[in-house]
């Protein structure tokens, strides 16, 4: 926000007396007595004060009373993959959790990111010729639906393209989700302990359970495989 050039921010907390205030409250006590507004930009759906009863034409009326001016700005929406729905911050949980990785990108402006310690996991990868940075997620973090992933992996300022699991890991019984990152074509890594941040590129499969550990083994050489030809066609 400072490369934008914004010079404050100001953060309300809030809380049960703030979400009592009724428009008009919040007008007087925040807009003009706190911040002295000349001009207030929001878009066509927002709405304030208690139970939400205030919206753009109540602010404008007040604008009026209290010499600022409004201006409303239309919403960004989606393109004809997303069906036209604006954007918001619902939205975008939304295409995580559907797995969407890409649609979310498009209204952060950036691939979705999951940040987290590596700790020690199974370790199955490692025995099976992938080892995988097993990401410990911070609390209510957003995690994309199960299944395979392109991306990347960050470590100490390094971005590393990555095939990423989220899941149970079926295929072994697992009963805990967890987010898991394969540095692809990276050896000898000792990442435990690091804070590292995983960018979701793109969806590649759903997760599965397979016959053989040979089957298995041939699907994972192929996601990497592709997950490979991803990111290089990202960059």
């Amino acid at each position: 926000m400072a490369e934008l050039g914004v010079d404050a921010v100001l953060i309300l907390p809030f809380t049960t007396e703030f979400s009592k205030l009724s428009p008009a409250d919040f007008v007087v006590k925040v807009l003009v007595d706190k911040l002295h507004a000349k001009a207030v930009v929001e878009g066509p759906n927002f709405r304030f004060g208690h139970k939400a009863a205030g919206n753009v034409d109540f602010l404008a009326e007040q604008g009026k009373v209290y010499d600022f001016e409004v201006e409303v700005v239309e919403l960004y929406v989606t393109g004809e993959a997303g069906g036209g729905e604006p954007f918001s911050s619902t939205l975008t949980r939304r295409l995580v959790a559907e797995g969407d990785v890409e649609g979310a990108a498009e209204i952060l402006g950036r691939p979705h990111r999951v940040e987290g310690v590596v700790v020690r996991g199974a370790q199955r990868g490692r025995e099976l010729g992938f080892p995988t940075a097993n990401v410990e997620t911070l609390p209510h973090t957003a995690i994309p639906a199960d299944g395979v992933y392109a991306g990347w992996l960050h470590v100490e300022g390094e971005a590393m393209p990555a095939a990423i699991s989220v899941g149970t890991n079926p295929q072994f019984d697992g009963t805990a989700r967890t987010v898991e990152a394969y540095a692809i074509d990276r050896v000898g890594l000792d990442l435990y302990g690091l804070h590292v941040a995983v960018d979701f590129l793109a969806f590649v499969r759903g997760q599965a359970k397979f016959d053989t550990l040979e089957a298995l083994l041939e699907q994972m050489a192929d996601d990497v495989k592709k997950c490979r030809e991803l990111v290089a066609a990202a960059q």
